[in-house]
Parts: structure tokens; sequence; C-alpha cells
């Protein structure tokens, strides 16, 4: 089989030929009831889902030998190193390398050449790459990333990015009726987050600090984007760059309600759009939205609307 035709979107130039792709290595005679669905699924090769725009990858690869490769991305993007048993070093052309572990982040930026050296191994990675046009009209002109946070980028250390990453993974996996939405929406936040964390480099340190209208932005498709437990108000904060307290003042001031009371108003929101345009359980929305119990998540919706869940549903 040719590797490449296998290969991840962004691996453009391979050095050799020692990349297998798990269809070809964890294959199994038969695949049961019983058998992992992610496992499945990589056994049929690369798992793609394509939103309006952002396209997520899923790759299980496989090395036999030491491989080096080189990348030219020609999209903007991230890739997550979910797991490995193999030791990964990536390095712009020109500069040393840096040793990743498994969780590790990378941003990709087109036309900058990555050299990546991994030991044999397994590692599975999980990519999510826009158009150039479409990343820049969200975050400037990628050109003008400083050399510094060029380096930064071959480890980005956000928890919100890499728990929103992993969030993507999930939903390309086990995609449901509003994956689009969904992957489009985180894919924006991700977008955003970049442009932010460039943005505060540049910023003057003695400029008075306020939540500018990206620090807004970022906050609403964070929340409007995940599944399962919410950002807490200190993910937040910290994501815009101030303490929880100080964080939370702003919020009000600006605002005129509370970061608590903001969060608990997008969750009413997205509940009211899964019960009014998809056909998921209770259940299911309960847990999407972060509660711990159907019950829970009922009364909530009542206190906040008057009427239970499945009063609102049927009568609208």
């Amino acid at each position: 089989m040719n590797n490449k035709n296998n290969a991840p979107d962004f691996l453009v130039q391979w050095q050799d030929d020692s990349l297998q792709s798990s269809l070809e290595i964890n294959c199994e005679p038969t695949i049961t009831e019983s058998a992992s669905p992610l496992k499945a699924k990589l056994r049929q090769g690369t798992i793609l889902h394509e939103a309006k725009h952002a396209v997520i990858a899923v790759n299980e690869l496989r090395f036999t030998q030491p491989t080096v490769l080189n990348f030219m991305p020609n999209r903007m993007g991230f890739s997550l190193l979910v797991a490995s048993t193999a030791a990964v070093r990536y390095g712009y052309g020109g500069e040393e390398p840096r040793a990743l572990g498994s969780s590790a982040l990378m941003m990709m930026l087109p036309g900058r050449e990555i050299i990546a050296t991994i030991s044999a191994g397994v590692m599975r990675t999980v990519t999510c790459t826009f158009s150039v046009g479409y990343a820049e009209s969200i975050m400037g002109s990628l050109a003008a990333i400083s050399q510094v946070r060029l380096l930064d980028a071959l480890d980005v250390r956000s928890t919100l990015v890499s728990s929103i990453m992993f969030r993507l993974m999930n939903e390309a996996i086990y995609p449901s009726p509003i994956s689009d939405k969904v992957v489009d929406a985180l894919g924006q936040a991700l977008l955003v987050e970049c442009a932010h964390w460039s943005y505060v480099e540049k910023q003057p340190a003695s400029q008075p600090r306020r939540l500018s209208a990206q620090d807004f932005e970022l906050i609403e498709q964070c929340l409007s984007g995940a599944d399962g437990k919410a950002p807490s108000v200190t993910e937040l904060a910290s994501l815009c760059g101030f303490s929880e307290r100080y964080f939370s003042k702003l919020f009000r001031e600006q605002t005129g309600c509370s970061i608590s009371q903001y969060i608990k108003s997008v969750k009413i929101a997205r509940a009211k759009a899964y019960l009014l345009e998809t056909d998921l359980s209770l259940k299911e929305i309960a847990y999407r939205l972060g509660y711990s119990t159907p019950a829970s998540f009922s009364y909530a919706f009542r206190c906040a609307t008057g009427r239970t869940p499945a009063a609102f549903r049927f009568s609208e």
C-alpha cells in the first residue's frame, strides 16, 4: 500500500517509507460487536469530519523504525498528540527541535516547514485545520506572528485549547446531527484563542486592561461550543489573562450580570436548541450541558423558563 495515500492531509513530503497506517498494522481478521468503535473506525483509515470551515482528522500511525518527516502545511491548524509510545521531537526548519509528550499541542502555520523526528512506535493524533483565508479573517495576518510566538507554537500550553481539541476528536468519532455546527463553533474558538494569545504579547503592559471584544467573543464561543463540563470561571479568567476575582469584577461591570449568571443563560439557550432541533433524550442533553443528572437539568431548566424540558419540547 502506498503510505502517502493514507497520510494526514497536512503531511505533504516524506523522507522515507517507514510510516504505515493502523489499517495495515493493527487490522484484525474480523471486527466483533465488542470491538472499540474508535479502533474499528481507525482500521478503515483516517477519520475525517469536514464542516463548513474546519476539517478534523483523527489518525493512528505506526512507525516501524526511527523516522524523520518534513512537512510544509498549506493550511493553518492545530495538532494534538493524543497518545504515543514513540519519542517525538518537532522543530521549525533551522530551529532546535523540541521533545513533545502525550497531550502536547502544536500550532501549524502555512508555509513554515516543520521537521519531526520520531522513534519506532505508535502515535495517535487529532488535527483541526482551516483555510488560510478563513483563519486570517479571524486572526489577522498569520505572517505577523513573532518569531518568539512562532517557537512557542510548537508546544502551545493551553488547557482550554487542549480540551477543545479532545472535544473535536470526540465529535469526529461520534458525530451527531449538529456536529457541523459544533465543529465550526469550536474551531472558531481555537482561532479566537490563538488571536488573543498573539494580541496579548503585542499589547503594552502599561495599557489599562479590560475585557475586549475578542475576550467576549472567545467566552461566547467556548461556552456555546463546549459539550460535557463547561469551562469554569477560573478557566475563562485564565484564558482572558486575568485572575478569577478581577475577571468576575470586570465582567459584571461591563455587562451588568455575573459570569455565573451568563454561563447559566448560555446553557439554557443551548438546552432549548437541543430540545427543539434534535431528538436527543433528556439524559443525553443533561450530559452534554454538564449537569450531573437529568433531574438537576430539569430543575435548572424549570427555574429559568417556568416549564420542564419535556413540556417545552412538546409545546413549541
